[in-house]
C-alpha cells in the first residue's frame, strides 16, 4: 500500500487526532491479501496496533511471541532500554502504557507484507509528559507540566516468528531529536485518553497480562 505521496514533516492538529486511523488502513489492505501467511501476519499486526493504541495491555502482550524478542531503535537516540526478550517485553509495554507513550498517531504513507516482516513508513506523532522529555531525548521543554507533540519521519519493520505472533521492532528515524520536533499542545487539545490511564492503580509483575486476560473472561 502506498498511498502516492509523502506526507509533511509538521506538527499534526490535535483536534483530527485519531490513533487508529493507521489501524483501519491497515484492515483495508488486509481485505487485499489472499496469501493465508501474509493475512497472518497483518492481522497480528493489526490486533497488536489496535491493543497498543487502546493501551488493552493483557490484548497487546497476547499478539507477542514468547519464543523471541528483538527491539532496536536507529537514527533517534532515546534513554530507554529496548527488550530482548518476552520477559523484558511485559515491563516495556507496562511502562509505555503506564507513562502514556502509547498515545500517538502514525499519519501512514506505506505498508508492505511480507511473510515474517512488516514494513510501515510514515509521520509518527507521539504525545509525551513535558518532564520526560529531557530525561528520555535529553531535550529540555519549558513547560515541564505540560504535555508535548513529537514528530518525527519513521520506518518501522515488524517481525513475526512461525506461528506469525510480534517478534519484535526495527525503527528508524531521521534524525537525532531536537527542541524543533517537540511542539507544546495546548491543554483543551490533549486527548482525554491521555489522563485516563487504563492502568491506573494496578501494579506490574510477570504474567499480570495473562492473569488480566482471565479475569475479563470470567466476567
Amino acid at each position: 500500500m502506498f498511498i502516492g505521496r509523502q506526507l509533511p514533516l509538521q506538527p499534526m492538529d490535535m483536534r483530527r487526532f485519531d490513533p487508529l486511523a493507521f489501524v483501519a488502513q491497515a484492515r483495508l489492505h488486509l481485505a487485499t491479501l489472499t496469501d493465508p501467511r501474509q493475512r497472518l501476519v497483518c492481522q497480528n499486526f493489526i490486533d497488536h496496533a489496535e491493543a497498543e493504541m487502546t493501551g488493552d495491555y493483557a490484548a497487546l502482550m497476547a499478539s507477542c511471541s514468547r519464543k523471541r524478542q528483538s527491539y532496536y531503535g536507529y537514527g533517534t537516540e532515546a534513554n530507554i532500554e529496548l527488550p530482548q526478550s518476552y520477559e523484558a517485553l511485559e515491563l516495556h509495554y507496562w511502562n509505555l502504557i503506564a507513562h502514556n507513550f502509547h498515545v500517538l498517531q502514525l499519519d501512514m504513507e506505506k505498508l508492505t507484507v511480507g511473510h515474517d516482516t512488516l514494513c510501515v513508513e510514515g509521520v509518527l506523532h507521539q504525545l509525551y509528559p513535558g518532564m520526560l522529555v529531557r530525561q528520555i531525548f535529553g531535550v529540555p521543554v519549558e513547560q515541564p507540566d505540560g504535555v508535548y507533540q513529537y514528530t518525527s519521519r519513521v520506518a518501522i519493520f515488524f517481525v513475526f516468528d512461525e506461528e506469525g505472533l510480534g517478534a519484535g521492532e526495527h525503527s528508524y528515524a531521521g534524525n537525532q531529536a531536537t527542541r524543533a520536533d517537540f511542539d507544546l499542545v495546548p491543554q483543551a487539545h490533549v486527548p482525554a485518553q491521555f489522563f485516563d490511564n487504563p492502568l491506573k492503580g494496578l501494579t506490574f509483575r510477570p504474567g499480570i497480562a495473562g492473569e488480566m486476560r482471565r479475569a475479563r473472561a470470567s466476567d
